[in-house]
């Protein structure tokens, strides 16, 4: 049942601290005004003072002028600067251009973003590629937004929709100054034509300041600890994902009440999902050992389950669904849920399971290895077939279950490679083998490498499968790279170690390269990523002169068929990345295999 914000009042110390978050008909946060209370403004801008409203006095522009797009200037006489360098900002005549927004660059005349390829948009998302000539601030504004709305919130989807933000931040701008920053640099992530190091120290000075405890203050922080990953700034990212959560759970983000204390359920919904991908993030943090942790899973939560995406941008919310409700609704087999419910269940298996599991003393590792894996079997039983196609008639890709599906692939292997290669540090941990070793005698004992290991390369085969549907790269997960790393890895295990080297295996560590360094243009991981790859490949992807260590192959047949791009030439960059069904069949010790004939996802590679 939703809470009016009037009885939430009345509530206790958590609804009280919720009503300081900005609604559609609050004004400014509380905190944001005890964070003022000891200013004292002794002068006003021109602007500011023609309309009788309250100027901070912020030089050389106003925080109001700033947010108008507004030539912000002062009367020459004004007393209260003492600062001599202060004083010879301020001037009686406009300048010649504005001030500045959020969203503009050194130059203000020069050319609008533009994306570095209008073609890996998804069906509907289109960037005007004519464009391209002197704009004004706000034109560039709206471009940096659209880059971030395209891009960036589709795999975290955290903010209100477009329209509904804009309005949001139309009646109390003041509360959103630190978010449109974060927003204004990881914009201009994606654009070709705005450099982005200006933008990025002015969001990495304002998250580091002092900040006040609202809403805005924690996604702010949660889209800045995003990027930190994605840029390879851990400490960075630990420290404001530590934060965002400190500061979430002081607000009460955490109980279901808090959502429900707000008249607005758009808001209400970007608060639920505010949290759950502060979870997320935290759970994907965990796994990499990346920075200090301070756990999530440690805080009580009641939050409700966030509804379909297409619901979310209509501003049509449904009744959300409790988690009690979900578990109940899967026991009794039920399977209509949203794409974002089916991501946090399986995000909390990777949380609950996976992540003790290396852990775990040996003992006890075999007992939670058959639970993680059940479960992540279940999980992908459970999702409708119609989900399973990742697009709607219209084109439009399901960027949220495909996150969801990648993440059930990328544990599976999770749980089959050892713990010392769970790093991101490919070069240091390939040789360390997978569990068994590198025992080149094996290779002689029929059907030695697939028999034992036969789910490493099914899992890794369907996460590649996921790409055979016109997907835009550019919108994947800053932490994609880590996903793919786990994917290459079972590729370059089964090729040096476990004697299953073939063309096909090579040319889909080829496309791996190709997707990561395609997103790695935006996220250094990625890039990071692409070239371990590379270099382990060049390295021990070699011909052999001996034909009995490939088993079923010879290698006058399989080395003409291997693409020599992945050892001596950058990989082809295209728009979108499709594996495509291979046709090739081949034979690894009498077992023929098809590569176009993998079980389909619901079969759970059934071997």
């Amino acid at each position: 049942m939703v809470m009016s914000r009037d009885s939430e009042n009345t509530a206790g110390s958590l609804s009280r601290q919720a009503s300081t978050v900005s609604s559609p008909e609050g004004s400014e946060p509380k905190a944001a005004n005890r964070s003022k209370a000891n200013i004292r403004v002794s002068l006003a801008c021109v602007q500011c003072r023609s309309k009788h409203v309250k100027c901070d006095a912020t030089l050389p522009a106003c925080n109001r002028c700033q947010q108008e797009d507004k030539p912000c200037f002062y009367a020459k006489s004004r007393r209260g600067i003492r600062d001599p360098k202060k004083r010879s900002l301020i001037s009686d005549k406009p300048p010649a251009a504005s001030s500045g927004s959020f969203f503009s660059t050194s130059n203000p005349c020069s050319a609008a973003p533009s994306v570095q390829s209008q073609y890996d948009l998804p069906c509907g998302w289109t960037i005007n590629p004519e464009s391209q000539t002197s704009v004004s601030p706000n034109n560039e504004k709206e471009a940096l937004l659209d880059l971030f709305y395209t891009y960036f919130h589709p795999s975290y989807s955290c903010l209100p929709p477009k329209r509904f933000f804009m309005n949001h931040v139309d009646s109390d701008p003041d509360s959103y100054h630190f978010l449109l920053s974060v927003i204004n640099f990881c914009g201009s992530l994606y654009s070709a034509e705005v450099q982005s190091d200006e933008l990025r120290e002015a969001a990495y000075s304002a998250a580091c300041a002092s900040l006040p405890f609202t809403v805005q203050t924690v996604q702010g922080l949660l889209l800045m600890s995003i990027a930190a990953f994605g840029e390879m700034k851990f400490d960075h990212h630990a420290g404001w994902s530590n934060r965002a959560i400190n500061i979430a759970v002081d607000l009460g983000m955490n109980r279901k009440t808090f959502a429900d204390g707000t008249s607005d359920s758009v808001l209400a919904e970007s608060y639920r999902r505010t949290w759950w991908c502060l979870t997320f993030q935290d759970s994907a943090r965990s796994l990499c050992e990346t920075g200090s942790s301070l756990p999530i899973t440690d805080v009580n939560s009641d939050v409700d389950l966030p509804c379909e995406e297409w619901e979310y941008d209509s501003g049509i919310i449904p009744q959300p669904l409790s988690q009690s409700q979900y578990d109940t609704q899967v026991s009794l087999g039920q399977s209509d849920f949203s794409s974002m419910a089916y991501l946090i269940d399986i995000c909390k298996i990777q949380t609950d399971l996976v992540l003790p599991y290396h852990e775990a003393s040996e003992d006890k590792k075999p007992e939670i290895f058959e639970r993680a894996d059940s479960r992540i079997c279940d999980w992908l039983r459970r999702v409708p077939k119609w989900k399973m196609n990742l697009t709607d008639p219209d084109g439009v890709v399901d960027v949220i279950l495909y996150h969801g599906l990648a993440i059930a692939h990328v544990n599976r292997l999770r749980l089959r490679q050892p713990s010392p290669r769970n790093g991101i540090n490919l070069r240091e941990y390939f040789p360390l083998g997978p569990p068994k070793g590198p025992d080149r005698k094996g290779h002689l004992i029929k059907e030695f490498g697939w028999n034992p290991h036969p789910i490493d390369i099914q899992a890794a085969n369907s996460f590649c499968d996921l790409f055979r549907r016109p997907f835009p790269t550019r919108s994947l997960r800053a932490i994609f790279g880590l996903d793919a790393l786990r994917v290459a890895l079972a590729y370059l295990d089964a090729c040096v170690f476990l004697g299953l080297d073939s063309p096909v295996f090579r040319e889909r560590l080829n496309r791996l390269i190709q997707i990561l360094t395609a997103h790695g243009e935006t996220w250094p991981l990625s890039l990071k990523v692409a070239e371990d790859v590379k270099v382990v490949a060049k390295e021990y992807l070699t011909p052999r002169t001996s034909q009995s260590w490939r088993p079923g192959i010879s290698e006058p047949d399989a080395w003409p068929a291997v693409p020599t791009s992945l050892m001596t030439a950058a990989p082809s960059i295209a728009p979108n990345f499709g594996f495509e069904p291979y046709q090739q069949v081949y034979q690894v010790e009498g077992w023929t295999m098809n590569d176009s004939n993998w079980p389909a996802l619901t079969d759970i590679y059934h071997a």
